[in-house]
Formats: structure tokens, C-alpha cells, sequence
């Protein structure tokens, strides 16, 4: 699998990518995954936190502005730190933004309702307005990523381990990606 069109040369040894929809896990797992493996863990939302701090907005001003060159930037910021960098990198794509030079693909899902959840207790939000923001960034998301990239959303073929968490605790998604890792880096 290629890359999105990014180039360069990779100078890390380690890079882990984690995708996954709004409330899957990622950062959690990632935290995890760069404690165990003693890697950075970086986000797509850091970059565009950079972003919006770069050009004297807020996150919020800079959603609202946000098109498609902001959209590329962030991933070309994703790419290059994942080139970089021994790290973990958790977004909604960022496996296909690295593409092959990744050495693990994860790919977090969780069913809408345990999503919500997860979400609404994260943003002090009620369940029902957790599950429309989620329904909404969701579709939006899905369009940009296929009129963007042409990427297939629900196209699982490009991950390496897909883990469904719905009903599984922190600790247990935790042990499963320690087997994995054991697997594929020796650790």
C-alpha cells in the first residue's frame, strides 16, 4: 500500500499507526502503545492544534475555516513526523497516510452507543448530543477522506490487527496490542 502521495525518506525505526472514529480508543491505546514501546505518541489533532496556534486561531475558529489545504497539511505534518520519529501516531487516517512505511496498522472500532458514551463523559456532553456530533463528523469525515484521498472509509484491508473494543475494558484492548507487539517488534 503507497503512502498518499507524501515523499521522504524514513528515518525512524519504529512507527505505529492507530486509526479509528471519534471515541474508538486511539489516544488511549496510543498512550499505552508509546509507554510500553518507549516511542513518542503524537495525534493528528496535535498538528492541527499547531495549526491553529500558527495562524493565530483558535481550534474552534480554525474548524470553522478549515478546507482542504489545512486538511493536507496536517497529514503532511502526520507523514513527516511518522518519517522522523520512533512514535506511535493515532488519527482517523493515518494509516494510509503512512502507508507502507508504517510497521503496524491498528484499526480501533466501537459501536456507535459505546462511542457516545465515551465521548460524552470525555466532553462533559450529554449521550444524544455526543451521538449527534459523532453521526455528523462521521459522514463529513467519510466524504472528505473519499473526495480527498478516494479512501473507502469502511475498507479494513490495509490494517494489520483490527480490534473491536466495544465491550472490552482499557485493560483487556491494553493486553491484546502487548500480544501484538510481542509479535511484531519483540518486546
Amino acid at each position: 500500500m503507497d503512502n498518499l502521495d507524501f515523499e521522504g525518506e524514513r528515518e525512524s525505526d519504529i512507527l505505529i499507526t492507530i486509526d479509528g472514529r471519534s471515541g474508538a480508543g486511539k489516544g488511549t491505546l496510543a498512550e499505552h502503545i508509546s509507554e510500553v514501546m518507549d516511542i513518542q505518541r503524537f495525534s493528528a489533532g496535535d498538528f492541527f492544534r499547531n495549526i491553529a496556534e500558527e495562524k493565530g486561531l483558535t481550534v474552534g475558529e480554525l474548524s470553522e475555516k478549515a478546507d482542504k489545504e489545512t486538511d493536507l497539511e496536517v497529514d503532511r505534518r502526520t507523514f513527516q513526523k511518522g518519517l522522523d520519529e520512533n512514535c506511535v501516531i493515532e488519527a482517523r487516517i493515518s494509516c494510509h497516510v503512512m502507508g507502507d512505511h508504517s510497521d503496524l496498522r491498528i484499526r480501533l472500532k466501537a459501536d456507535l452507543d459505546e462511542r457516545s458514551r465515551r465521548v460524552a463523559e470525555r466532553e462533559n456532553i450529554s449521550e444524544e448530543e455526543a451521538r449527534s456530533r459523532i453521526i455528523k463528523r462521521d459522514r463529513d469525515n467519510k466524504e472528505r477522506y473519499r473526495d480527498y484521498y478516494g479512501i473507502d472509509m469502511d475498507d479494513l484491508t490495509i490494517y494489520d490487527l483490527i480490534i473491536d473494543n466495544t465491550e472490552l475494558s482499557i485493560e483487556e484492548t491494553n493486553k491484546l496490542i502487548e500480544k501484538a507487539l510481542e509479535v511484531h517488534f519483540d518486546v
